[in-house]
């Protein structure tokens, strides 16, 4: 076994899951993790540099983090309300500054292409064992994503609402006829709808977001490595990786971006007061 970089995986392409490196009292830790730890001490001491001696009149970097900060504390509040920005902004600004960047990271020159490999020459190494891997690669850490924002979602929508406000919205008839030989079969049917409603949220959207993210970063990874797989020669491979990677890297953004804004609007639909009576905070009862 060799140390060595080299951008060449075994012949299959890509692993879909994560490599283990080693082990802590019986607790494995893969490559995906090690990246996502990386992402995260990245994150912090950008911030930490940049609010380390804040100025009333920002400028550098400060200024890029108050402007990011604003940003999506103005778009998270025109969606979900103030009390919930409020009370969310950590996990949604959080969740697309973390996001995008591992994804970022996975980019960058030695993820996936240094590690313990074998082969007959330098130039002729198989990497068998990357020291890194995208975090979001992983379709553990993206379940864990969807995982916490499920029971985040439960918490900000009873907060919101209330259990009435929030079974009301989810079953209660949204037209009133006035006429009770119209008013029962519309309840009945809203009722029926709430019942799909409750499955796609304890079931297929948990999934939805697991996959969605994972299989576009992971996707993008396997583009990458089968172009350099599959190019007749080094330079060729770097020749076609340019535009490529250049494209990963709006993927990278834009993928980081919809599973933000997927979390705020599936947020906002019911915690948004703009979108509720006063009445949805109690019992939902009068609400229309």
């Amino acid at each position: 076994m060799s140390l060595f970089s080299h951008p060449i995986f075994a012949e299959e392409g890509l692993p879909q899951a994560p490599v283990s490196l080693f082990n802590i009292g019986g607790l494995d830790i893969n490559n995906s993790e090690i990246s996502a730890v990386i992402a995260t001490i990245v994150v912090i001491i950008v911030v930490q540099i940049a609010m380390r001696a804040p100025k009333i009149v920002p400028s550098g970097l400060q200024n890029l983090v108050e402007c990011i900060v604003e940003s999506l504390s103005n778009f998270i509040e025109s969606i979900t309300g103030r009390e919930t920005m409020l009370r969310g902004f950590w996990f949604f600004g959080g969740l697309f500054v973390f996001i995008f960047a591992e994804n970022v990271l996975a980019l960058l020159p030695g993820t996936g292409t240094i590690g313990i490999g074998h082969g007959d020459s330098f130039w002729d190494l198989t990497i068998d064992k990357p020291f890194l891997r995208g975090a979001n690669a992983n379709a553990n850490m993206t379940a864990a994503y969807a995982a916490i924002f499920f029971f985040m979602w439960f918490y900000w929508c009873f907060k919101a609402l209330g259990p009435g406000g929030v079974a009301y919205d989810i079953f209660g008839s949204k037209v009133k006829f006035g006429s009770a030989f119209l008013d029962i079969p519309f309840s009945i049917l809203f009722f029926l709808v709430g019942l799909i409603e409750v499955v796609t949220i304890i079931f297929i959207r948990p999934i939805a977001f697991t996959f969605r993210l994972y299989g576009n970063i992971y996707g993008g990874e396997s583009f990458l490595d089968t172009i350099y797989r599959t190019a007749p020669n080094h330079f060729l491979a770097t020749l076609f990786l340019i535009p490529a990677y250049m494209w990963e890297f709006i993927v990278a953004f834009i993928q980081a971006f919809v599973f933000f804004i997927l979390t705020v609007v599936f947020t906002g639909i019911l915690t948004n007061s703009s979108a509720h009576g006063p009445s949805d905070k109690t019992d939902g009862k009068d609400a229309h």
